[in-house]
């Protein structure tokens, strides 16, 4: 992780501009580190250009994603609204993957919400996975995760039970040198299904681990039985069930999977960085890593909600809207000596 430190190299001393420093708090109370995310970004922007020929052009939209932030304060209350910024939105970047979690997090909320308010239902958590696979392999699970999806939703059984459902794809890079699947990648499904009241005592609809199990690995075409986990959800210390769905929406490619480091020194690897950038970029091209179906994707029509992946990333949906007249723009900008977002005006 990168720790920040107080002074920076060439004489950046922080207390000196820390009246500038950007101080963004979330709805909740917490800090949101900016800065943090940020420095991720820049060591992405790193790996694309030692890549170099083909991804040029990444370099330069990761590298200047996130160096301008322009903000509505509120003086009612002082807090602060994201109102531009120039996001890159190359599938990869911290950033960019950060905005567009909390973006699910908030459409899902919203879809789960007025399901909740308009209809009587349960809600399943369902975890498709897959064996890990090389990097050479990783483009052809993923395809072959995404295919089998895509069946098991066309089987009667399924088409039965189940009416509605949110997928999200998550690739994990196992890291730990001790382990004997070291440096290969486990794609696999997160997905939360939507069911009847009466899915738990009708035996016409109800749907076993050990029938998920084998319609999954029917569907996934393979030899051995794969790992599915599939559960209820329950209303957990009073949130509401649809805040708990809609915490399972946050799922991405988190950049310590590809950003690697070296445990003791915290370096950078930047061979094994290197190719992990460029498997993940690749494999994931031009996909959707998420999707609404059934009748929550008849919701989020009827909501109008922009696309979750492709969509503004700077109205999250994970906001409140104001209308506050009386609030004045702040603009911070990302200051490479200080590492830092400072204030401009």
């Amino acid at each position: 992780m990168v720790k920040h430190i107080k002074t920076c190299s060439n004489n950046y001393n922080i207390e000196d501009v820390k009246d500038k420093v950007l101080k963004d708090v979330n709805h909740n109370g917490k800090i949101v580190n900016w800065s943090e995310k940020k420095l991720k970004t820049i060591e992405l922007a790193e790996s694309y250009k030692r890549l170099g020929f083909g991804f040029e052009n990444k370099y330069y939209r990761v590298k200047d994603c996130g160096t301008y932030l322009e903000y509505k304060r509120f003086k009612e209350d002082n807090s602060l609204k994201l109102n531009q910024a120039n996001f890159c939105k190359v599938r990869l970047c911290p950033m960019c993957s950060w905005r567009r979690s909390l973006k699910i997090y908030g459409q899902v909320s919203k879809v789960m919400n007025h399901l909740s308010s308009n209809g009587d239902y349960e809600y399943l958590f369902l975890t498709l996975t897959t064996k890990n696979c090389t990097c050479d392999d990783l483009k052809k699970s993923i395809d072959n995760i995404f295919q089998a999806f895509n069946k098991m939703t066309k089987r009667v059984k399924y088409k039965n039970s189940i009416k509605g459902h949110f997928r999200a794809l998550e690739v994990t890079h196992n890291l730990d040198t001790n382990s004997s699947s070291f440096d290969t990648y486990h794609p696999h499904l997160h997905c939360i299904l939507v069911v009847n009241k009466s899915y738990f005592t009708d035996k016409r609809y109800y749907i076993s681990q050990k029938d998920w199990t084998s319609i999954w690995k029917s569907c996934l075409k393979v030899d051995y039985n794969p790992i599915v986990d599939i559960r209820k959800f329950k209303d957990a210390k009073g949130r509401g069930i649809e805040k708990s769905i809609a915490e399972t929406a946050k799922y991405t490619v988190k950049s310590d999977d590809y950003i690697v480091k070296d445990d003791i020194t915290n370096e950078i690897i930047e061979t094994m960085t290197d190719d992990a950038v460029f498997i993940l970029d690749q494999s994931l091209a031009y996909r959707r890593l998420t999707a609404f179906g059934g009748i929550l994707k008849l919701i989020h029509q009827e909501l109008n909600l922009d696309d979750a992946e492709d969509g503004d990333l700077v109205n999250t949906d994970n906001e409140d809207l104001r209308d506050d007249l009386d609030y004045i723009i702040e603009t911070y900008s990302w200051n490479i000596g200080y590492k830092q977002y400072l204030r401009v005006n």
